[in-house]
């Protein structure tokens, strides 16, 4: 049965097309250029337009209709006429697939099923060349885009957009399984540490293991602060998640001490009720996964207590009789950020204990690899130059294919490191000066390496914390900028202090 005739059908709203979406965000981003680079929010957006933020993000989002008139009071706002060609009305059988009402039951049946390939399981989708032959064929730009959301975060599970990196996952996977383990995951921000987490925890669970995660961002400065009250804490927030009642208030023995009041809670309390209510399954495993360490360095004294902690924990759960042993049954997973630099009081070998898994960034064959996930048609000439802009750093990547996906950008416009790609990147790039500025002995070497278009003799503490921030790369003793998106902006940055 064909669907009936749009002319037929009562109109739902309108919303921008690929060309009128793309208008628009050129000119959001010229204005913003113009105006020093600030960034337009959406709160700044609507006392530009009248409009309110929620109505301002339909319109940017094209995620449901609006008015015709609301889209052409947005055009006005940046000085621009809104054409036929900008906008189409949504019909109501069309749930937001732009003129899904002129196609035939087949080509609509087509592009329900793409939607759900895209989000059905990890092992279906990491691949893009599970559909049939000719199908892509049908995917148009009306529709592929709205499936990749802005970049930054953790990647679904389900995400088609996640990159492998086999070896790193499988020694994770087989680690996760021995008693005792302790993995280490670290890298800058945004390389996927949180979403590699994820997957252990995933896997553990499909392996009958209880996982959970502590995430100490949620812990105030109060109680990272203080040993006690953060021992606390942490026995708090995994009682909650294994549904186990917090009884750490009158467990706990002043006499003894925190570090060993929290051993003794976890091996008398937490431990042993791994099972409670569960008859079939025994001795299960608990993977403990420790999110956002780096938040402990503010403190050294009680970061290095608690790594001192978590190493104990692990060497008690590789001790022989397993049967015993309550320990065997632990597992530790730490993630941090290395542009927060580890006090120099904290023994280095405290963060070195167990599989440790430094991110790297990625490689050609992943770049193009994302790209095609994304259904960028890029050449390798053009991989090997947007490596040079971005390096391999995935979060500067997907937003590169986000924004090129949405037609924001053109691809030599961004190879080119155009003032409109400094916008794109504007709150990544200031978010890199605020991490530089927190280490003042650093900026000397620093600026060298930006003046520099070639590698740099650096000295090797040195060296290696801009490595760790994820500003250089390092080749043995000298040190080259990581990308080269950073040299105009830090190259504005470090004139502005030294004027």
């Amino acid at each position: 049965m064909q669907l009936q005739s749009k002319n037929h059908l009562r109109k739902r709203g309108a919303t921008l097309t690929a060309q009128g979406s793309r208008k628009l965000n050129q000119a959001k981003a010229q204005l913003e250029i113009e105006q020093n680079f600030k960034r337009y929010t959406l709160e700044d957006l609507s006392e530009k337009t009248g409009l309110t933020p929620n109505t301002l993000s339909k319109v940017f989002t094209g995620s449901v209709g609006v008015d015709k008139r609301t889209l052409e009071c947005c055009f006005n706002a940046f000085n621009m006429t809104l054409l036929k060609d900008d906008y189409f009305y949504l019909e109501p059988h069309q749930d937001n697939f732009a003129e899904i009402g002129l196609m035939s039951s087949a080509e609509v049946c087509d592009r329900i099923l793409l939607r759900c390939d895209s989000r059905s399981s990890v092992g279906q989708t990491h691949k893009m060349e599970r559909f049939p032959k000719g199908r892509e064929s049908r995917m148009s730009d009306n529709l592929y885009p709205r499936l990749l959301t802005t970049p930054g975060g953790q990647m679904p599970l389900n995400s088609v957009f996640y990159i492998d990196r086999p070896i790193l996952e499988s020694l994770c996977y087989e680690a996760i399984q021995q008693p005792g383990v302790l993995i280490n995951i670290r890298a800058p921000k945004q390389m996927g540490k949180t979403s590699l987490m994820t997957r252990i925890l995933a896997y553990a669970n499909s392996q009958g293991h209880r996982a959970v995660s502590v995430n100490l961002q949620l812990a105030n400065d109060e109680i990272l602060q203080n040993l006690e009250r953060f021992l606390k804490w942490f026995c708090a927030r995994v009682s909650k998640q294994l549904d186990l009642p917090n009884e750490s208030a009158s467990f706990w023995n002043n006499s003894l001490g925190s570090k060993s009041n929290t051993t003794d809670y976890f091996q008398d309390v937490i431990l042993p009720n791994l099972d409670r209510g569960v008859s079939s399954r025994e001795n299960r495993p608990l993977v403990i996964a420790i999110n956002e360490l780096n938040q402990l360095f503010a403190y050294p004294d009680v970061a290095r207590e608690f790594l001192l902690l978590l190493r104990t924990w692990s060497e008690q759960g590789k001790e022989a009789d397993a049967d015993i042993n309550p320990w065997h049954k632990l597992r530790l997973v730490t993630v941090h950020s290395t542009e927060i630099l580890m006090p120099p009081s904290i023994d280095p070998s405290l963060l070195n204990t167990g599989l440790v898994i430094e991110l790297p960034e990625f490689t050609f064959a992943q770049v193009q690899d994302l790209a095609h996930r994304c259904e960028q048609d890029i050449t390798s000439s053009q991989t090997q130059r947007l490596i040079a802009l971005l390096g391999g750093h995935p979060y500067r990547l997907q937003l590169a294919f986000y924004y090129l996906q949405q037609q924001i950008i053109t691809l030599e416009e961004l190879l080119e490191n155009s003032a409109i790609a400094a916008v794109i990147y504007g709150d990544h790039l200031e978010q890199q000066w605020w991490n530089l500025q927190r280490y003042p002995d650093l900026l000397p070497s620093f600026i060298e390496i930006v003046r520099q278009s070639s590698p740099v003799d650096c000295e090797a503490v040195q060296g290696s914390q801009l490595q760790k921030m994820g500003l250089v790369h390092l080749h043995d003793m000298k040190a080259s900028l990581a990308c080269e998106l950073f040299r105009p902006f830090f190259c504005d940055r470090l004139l502005q202090i030294n004027s």
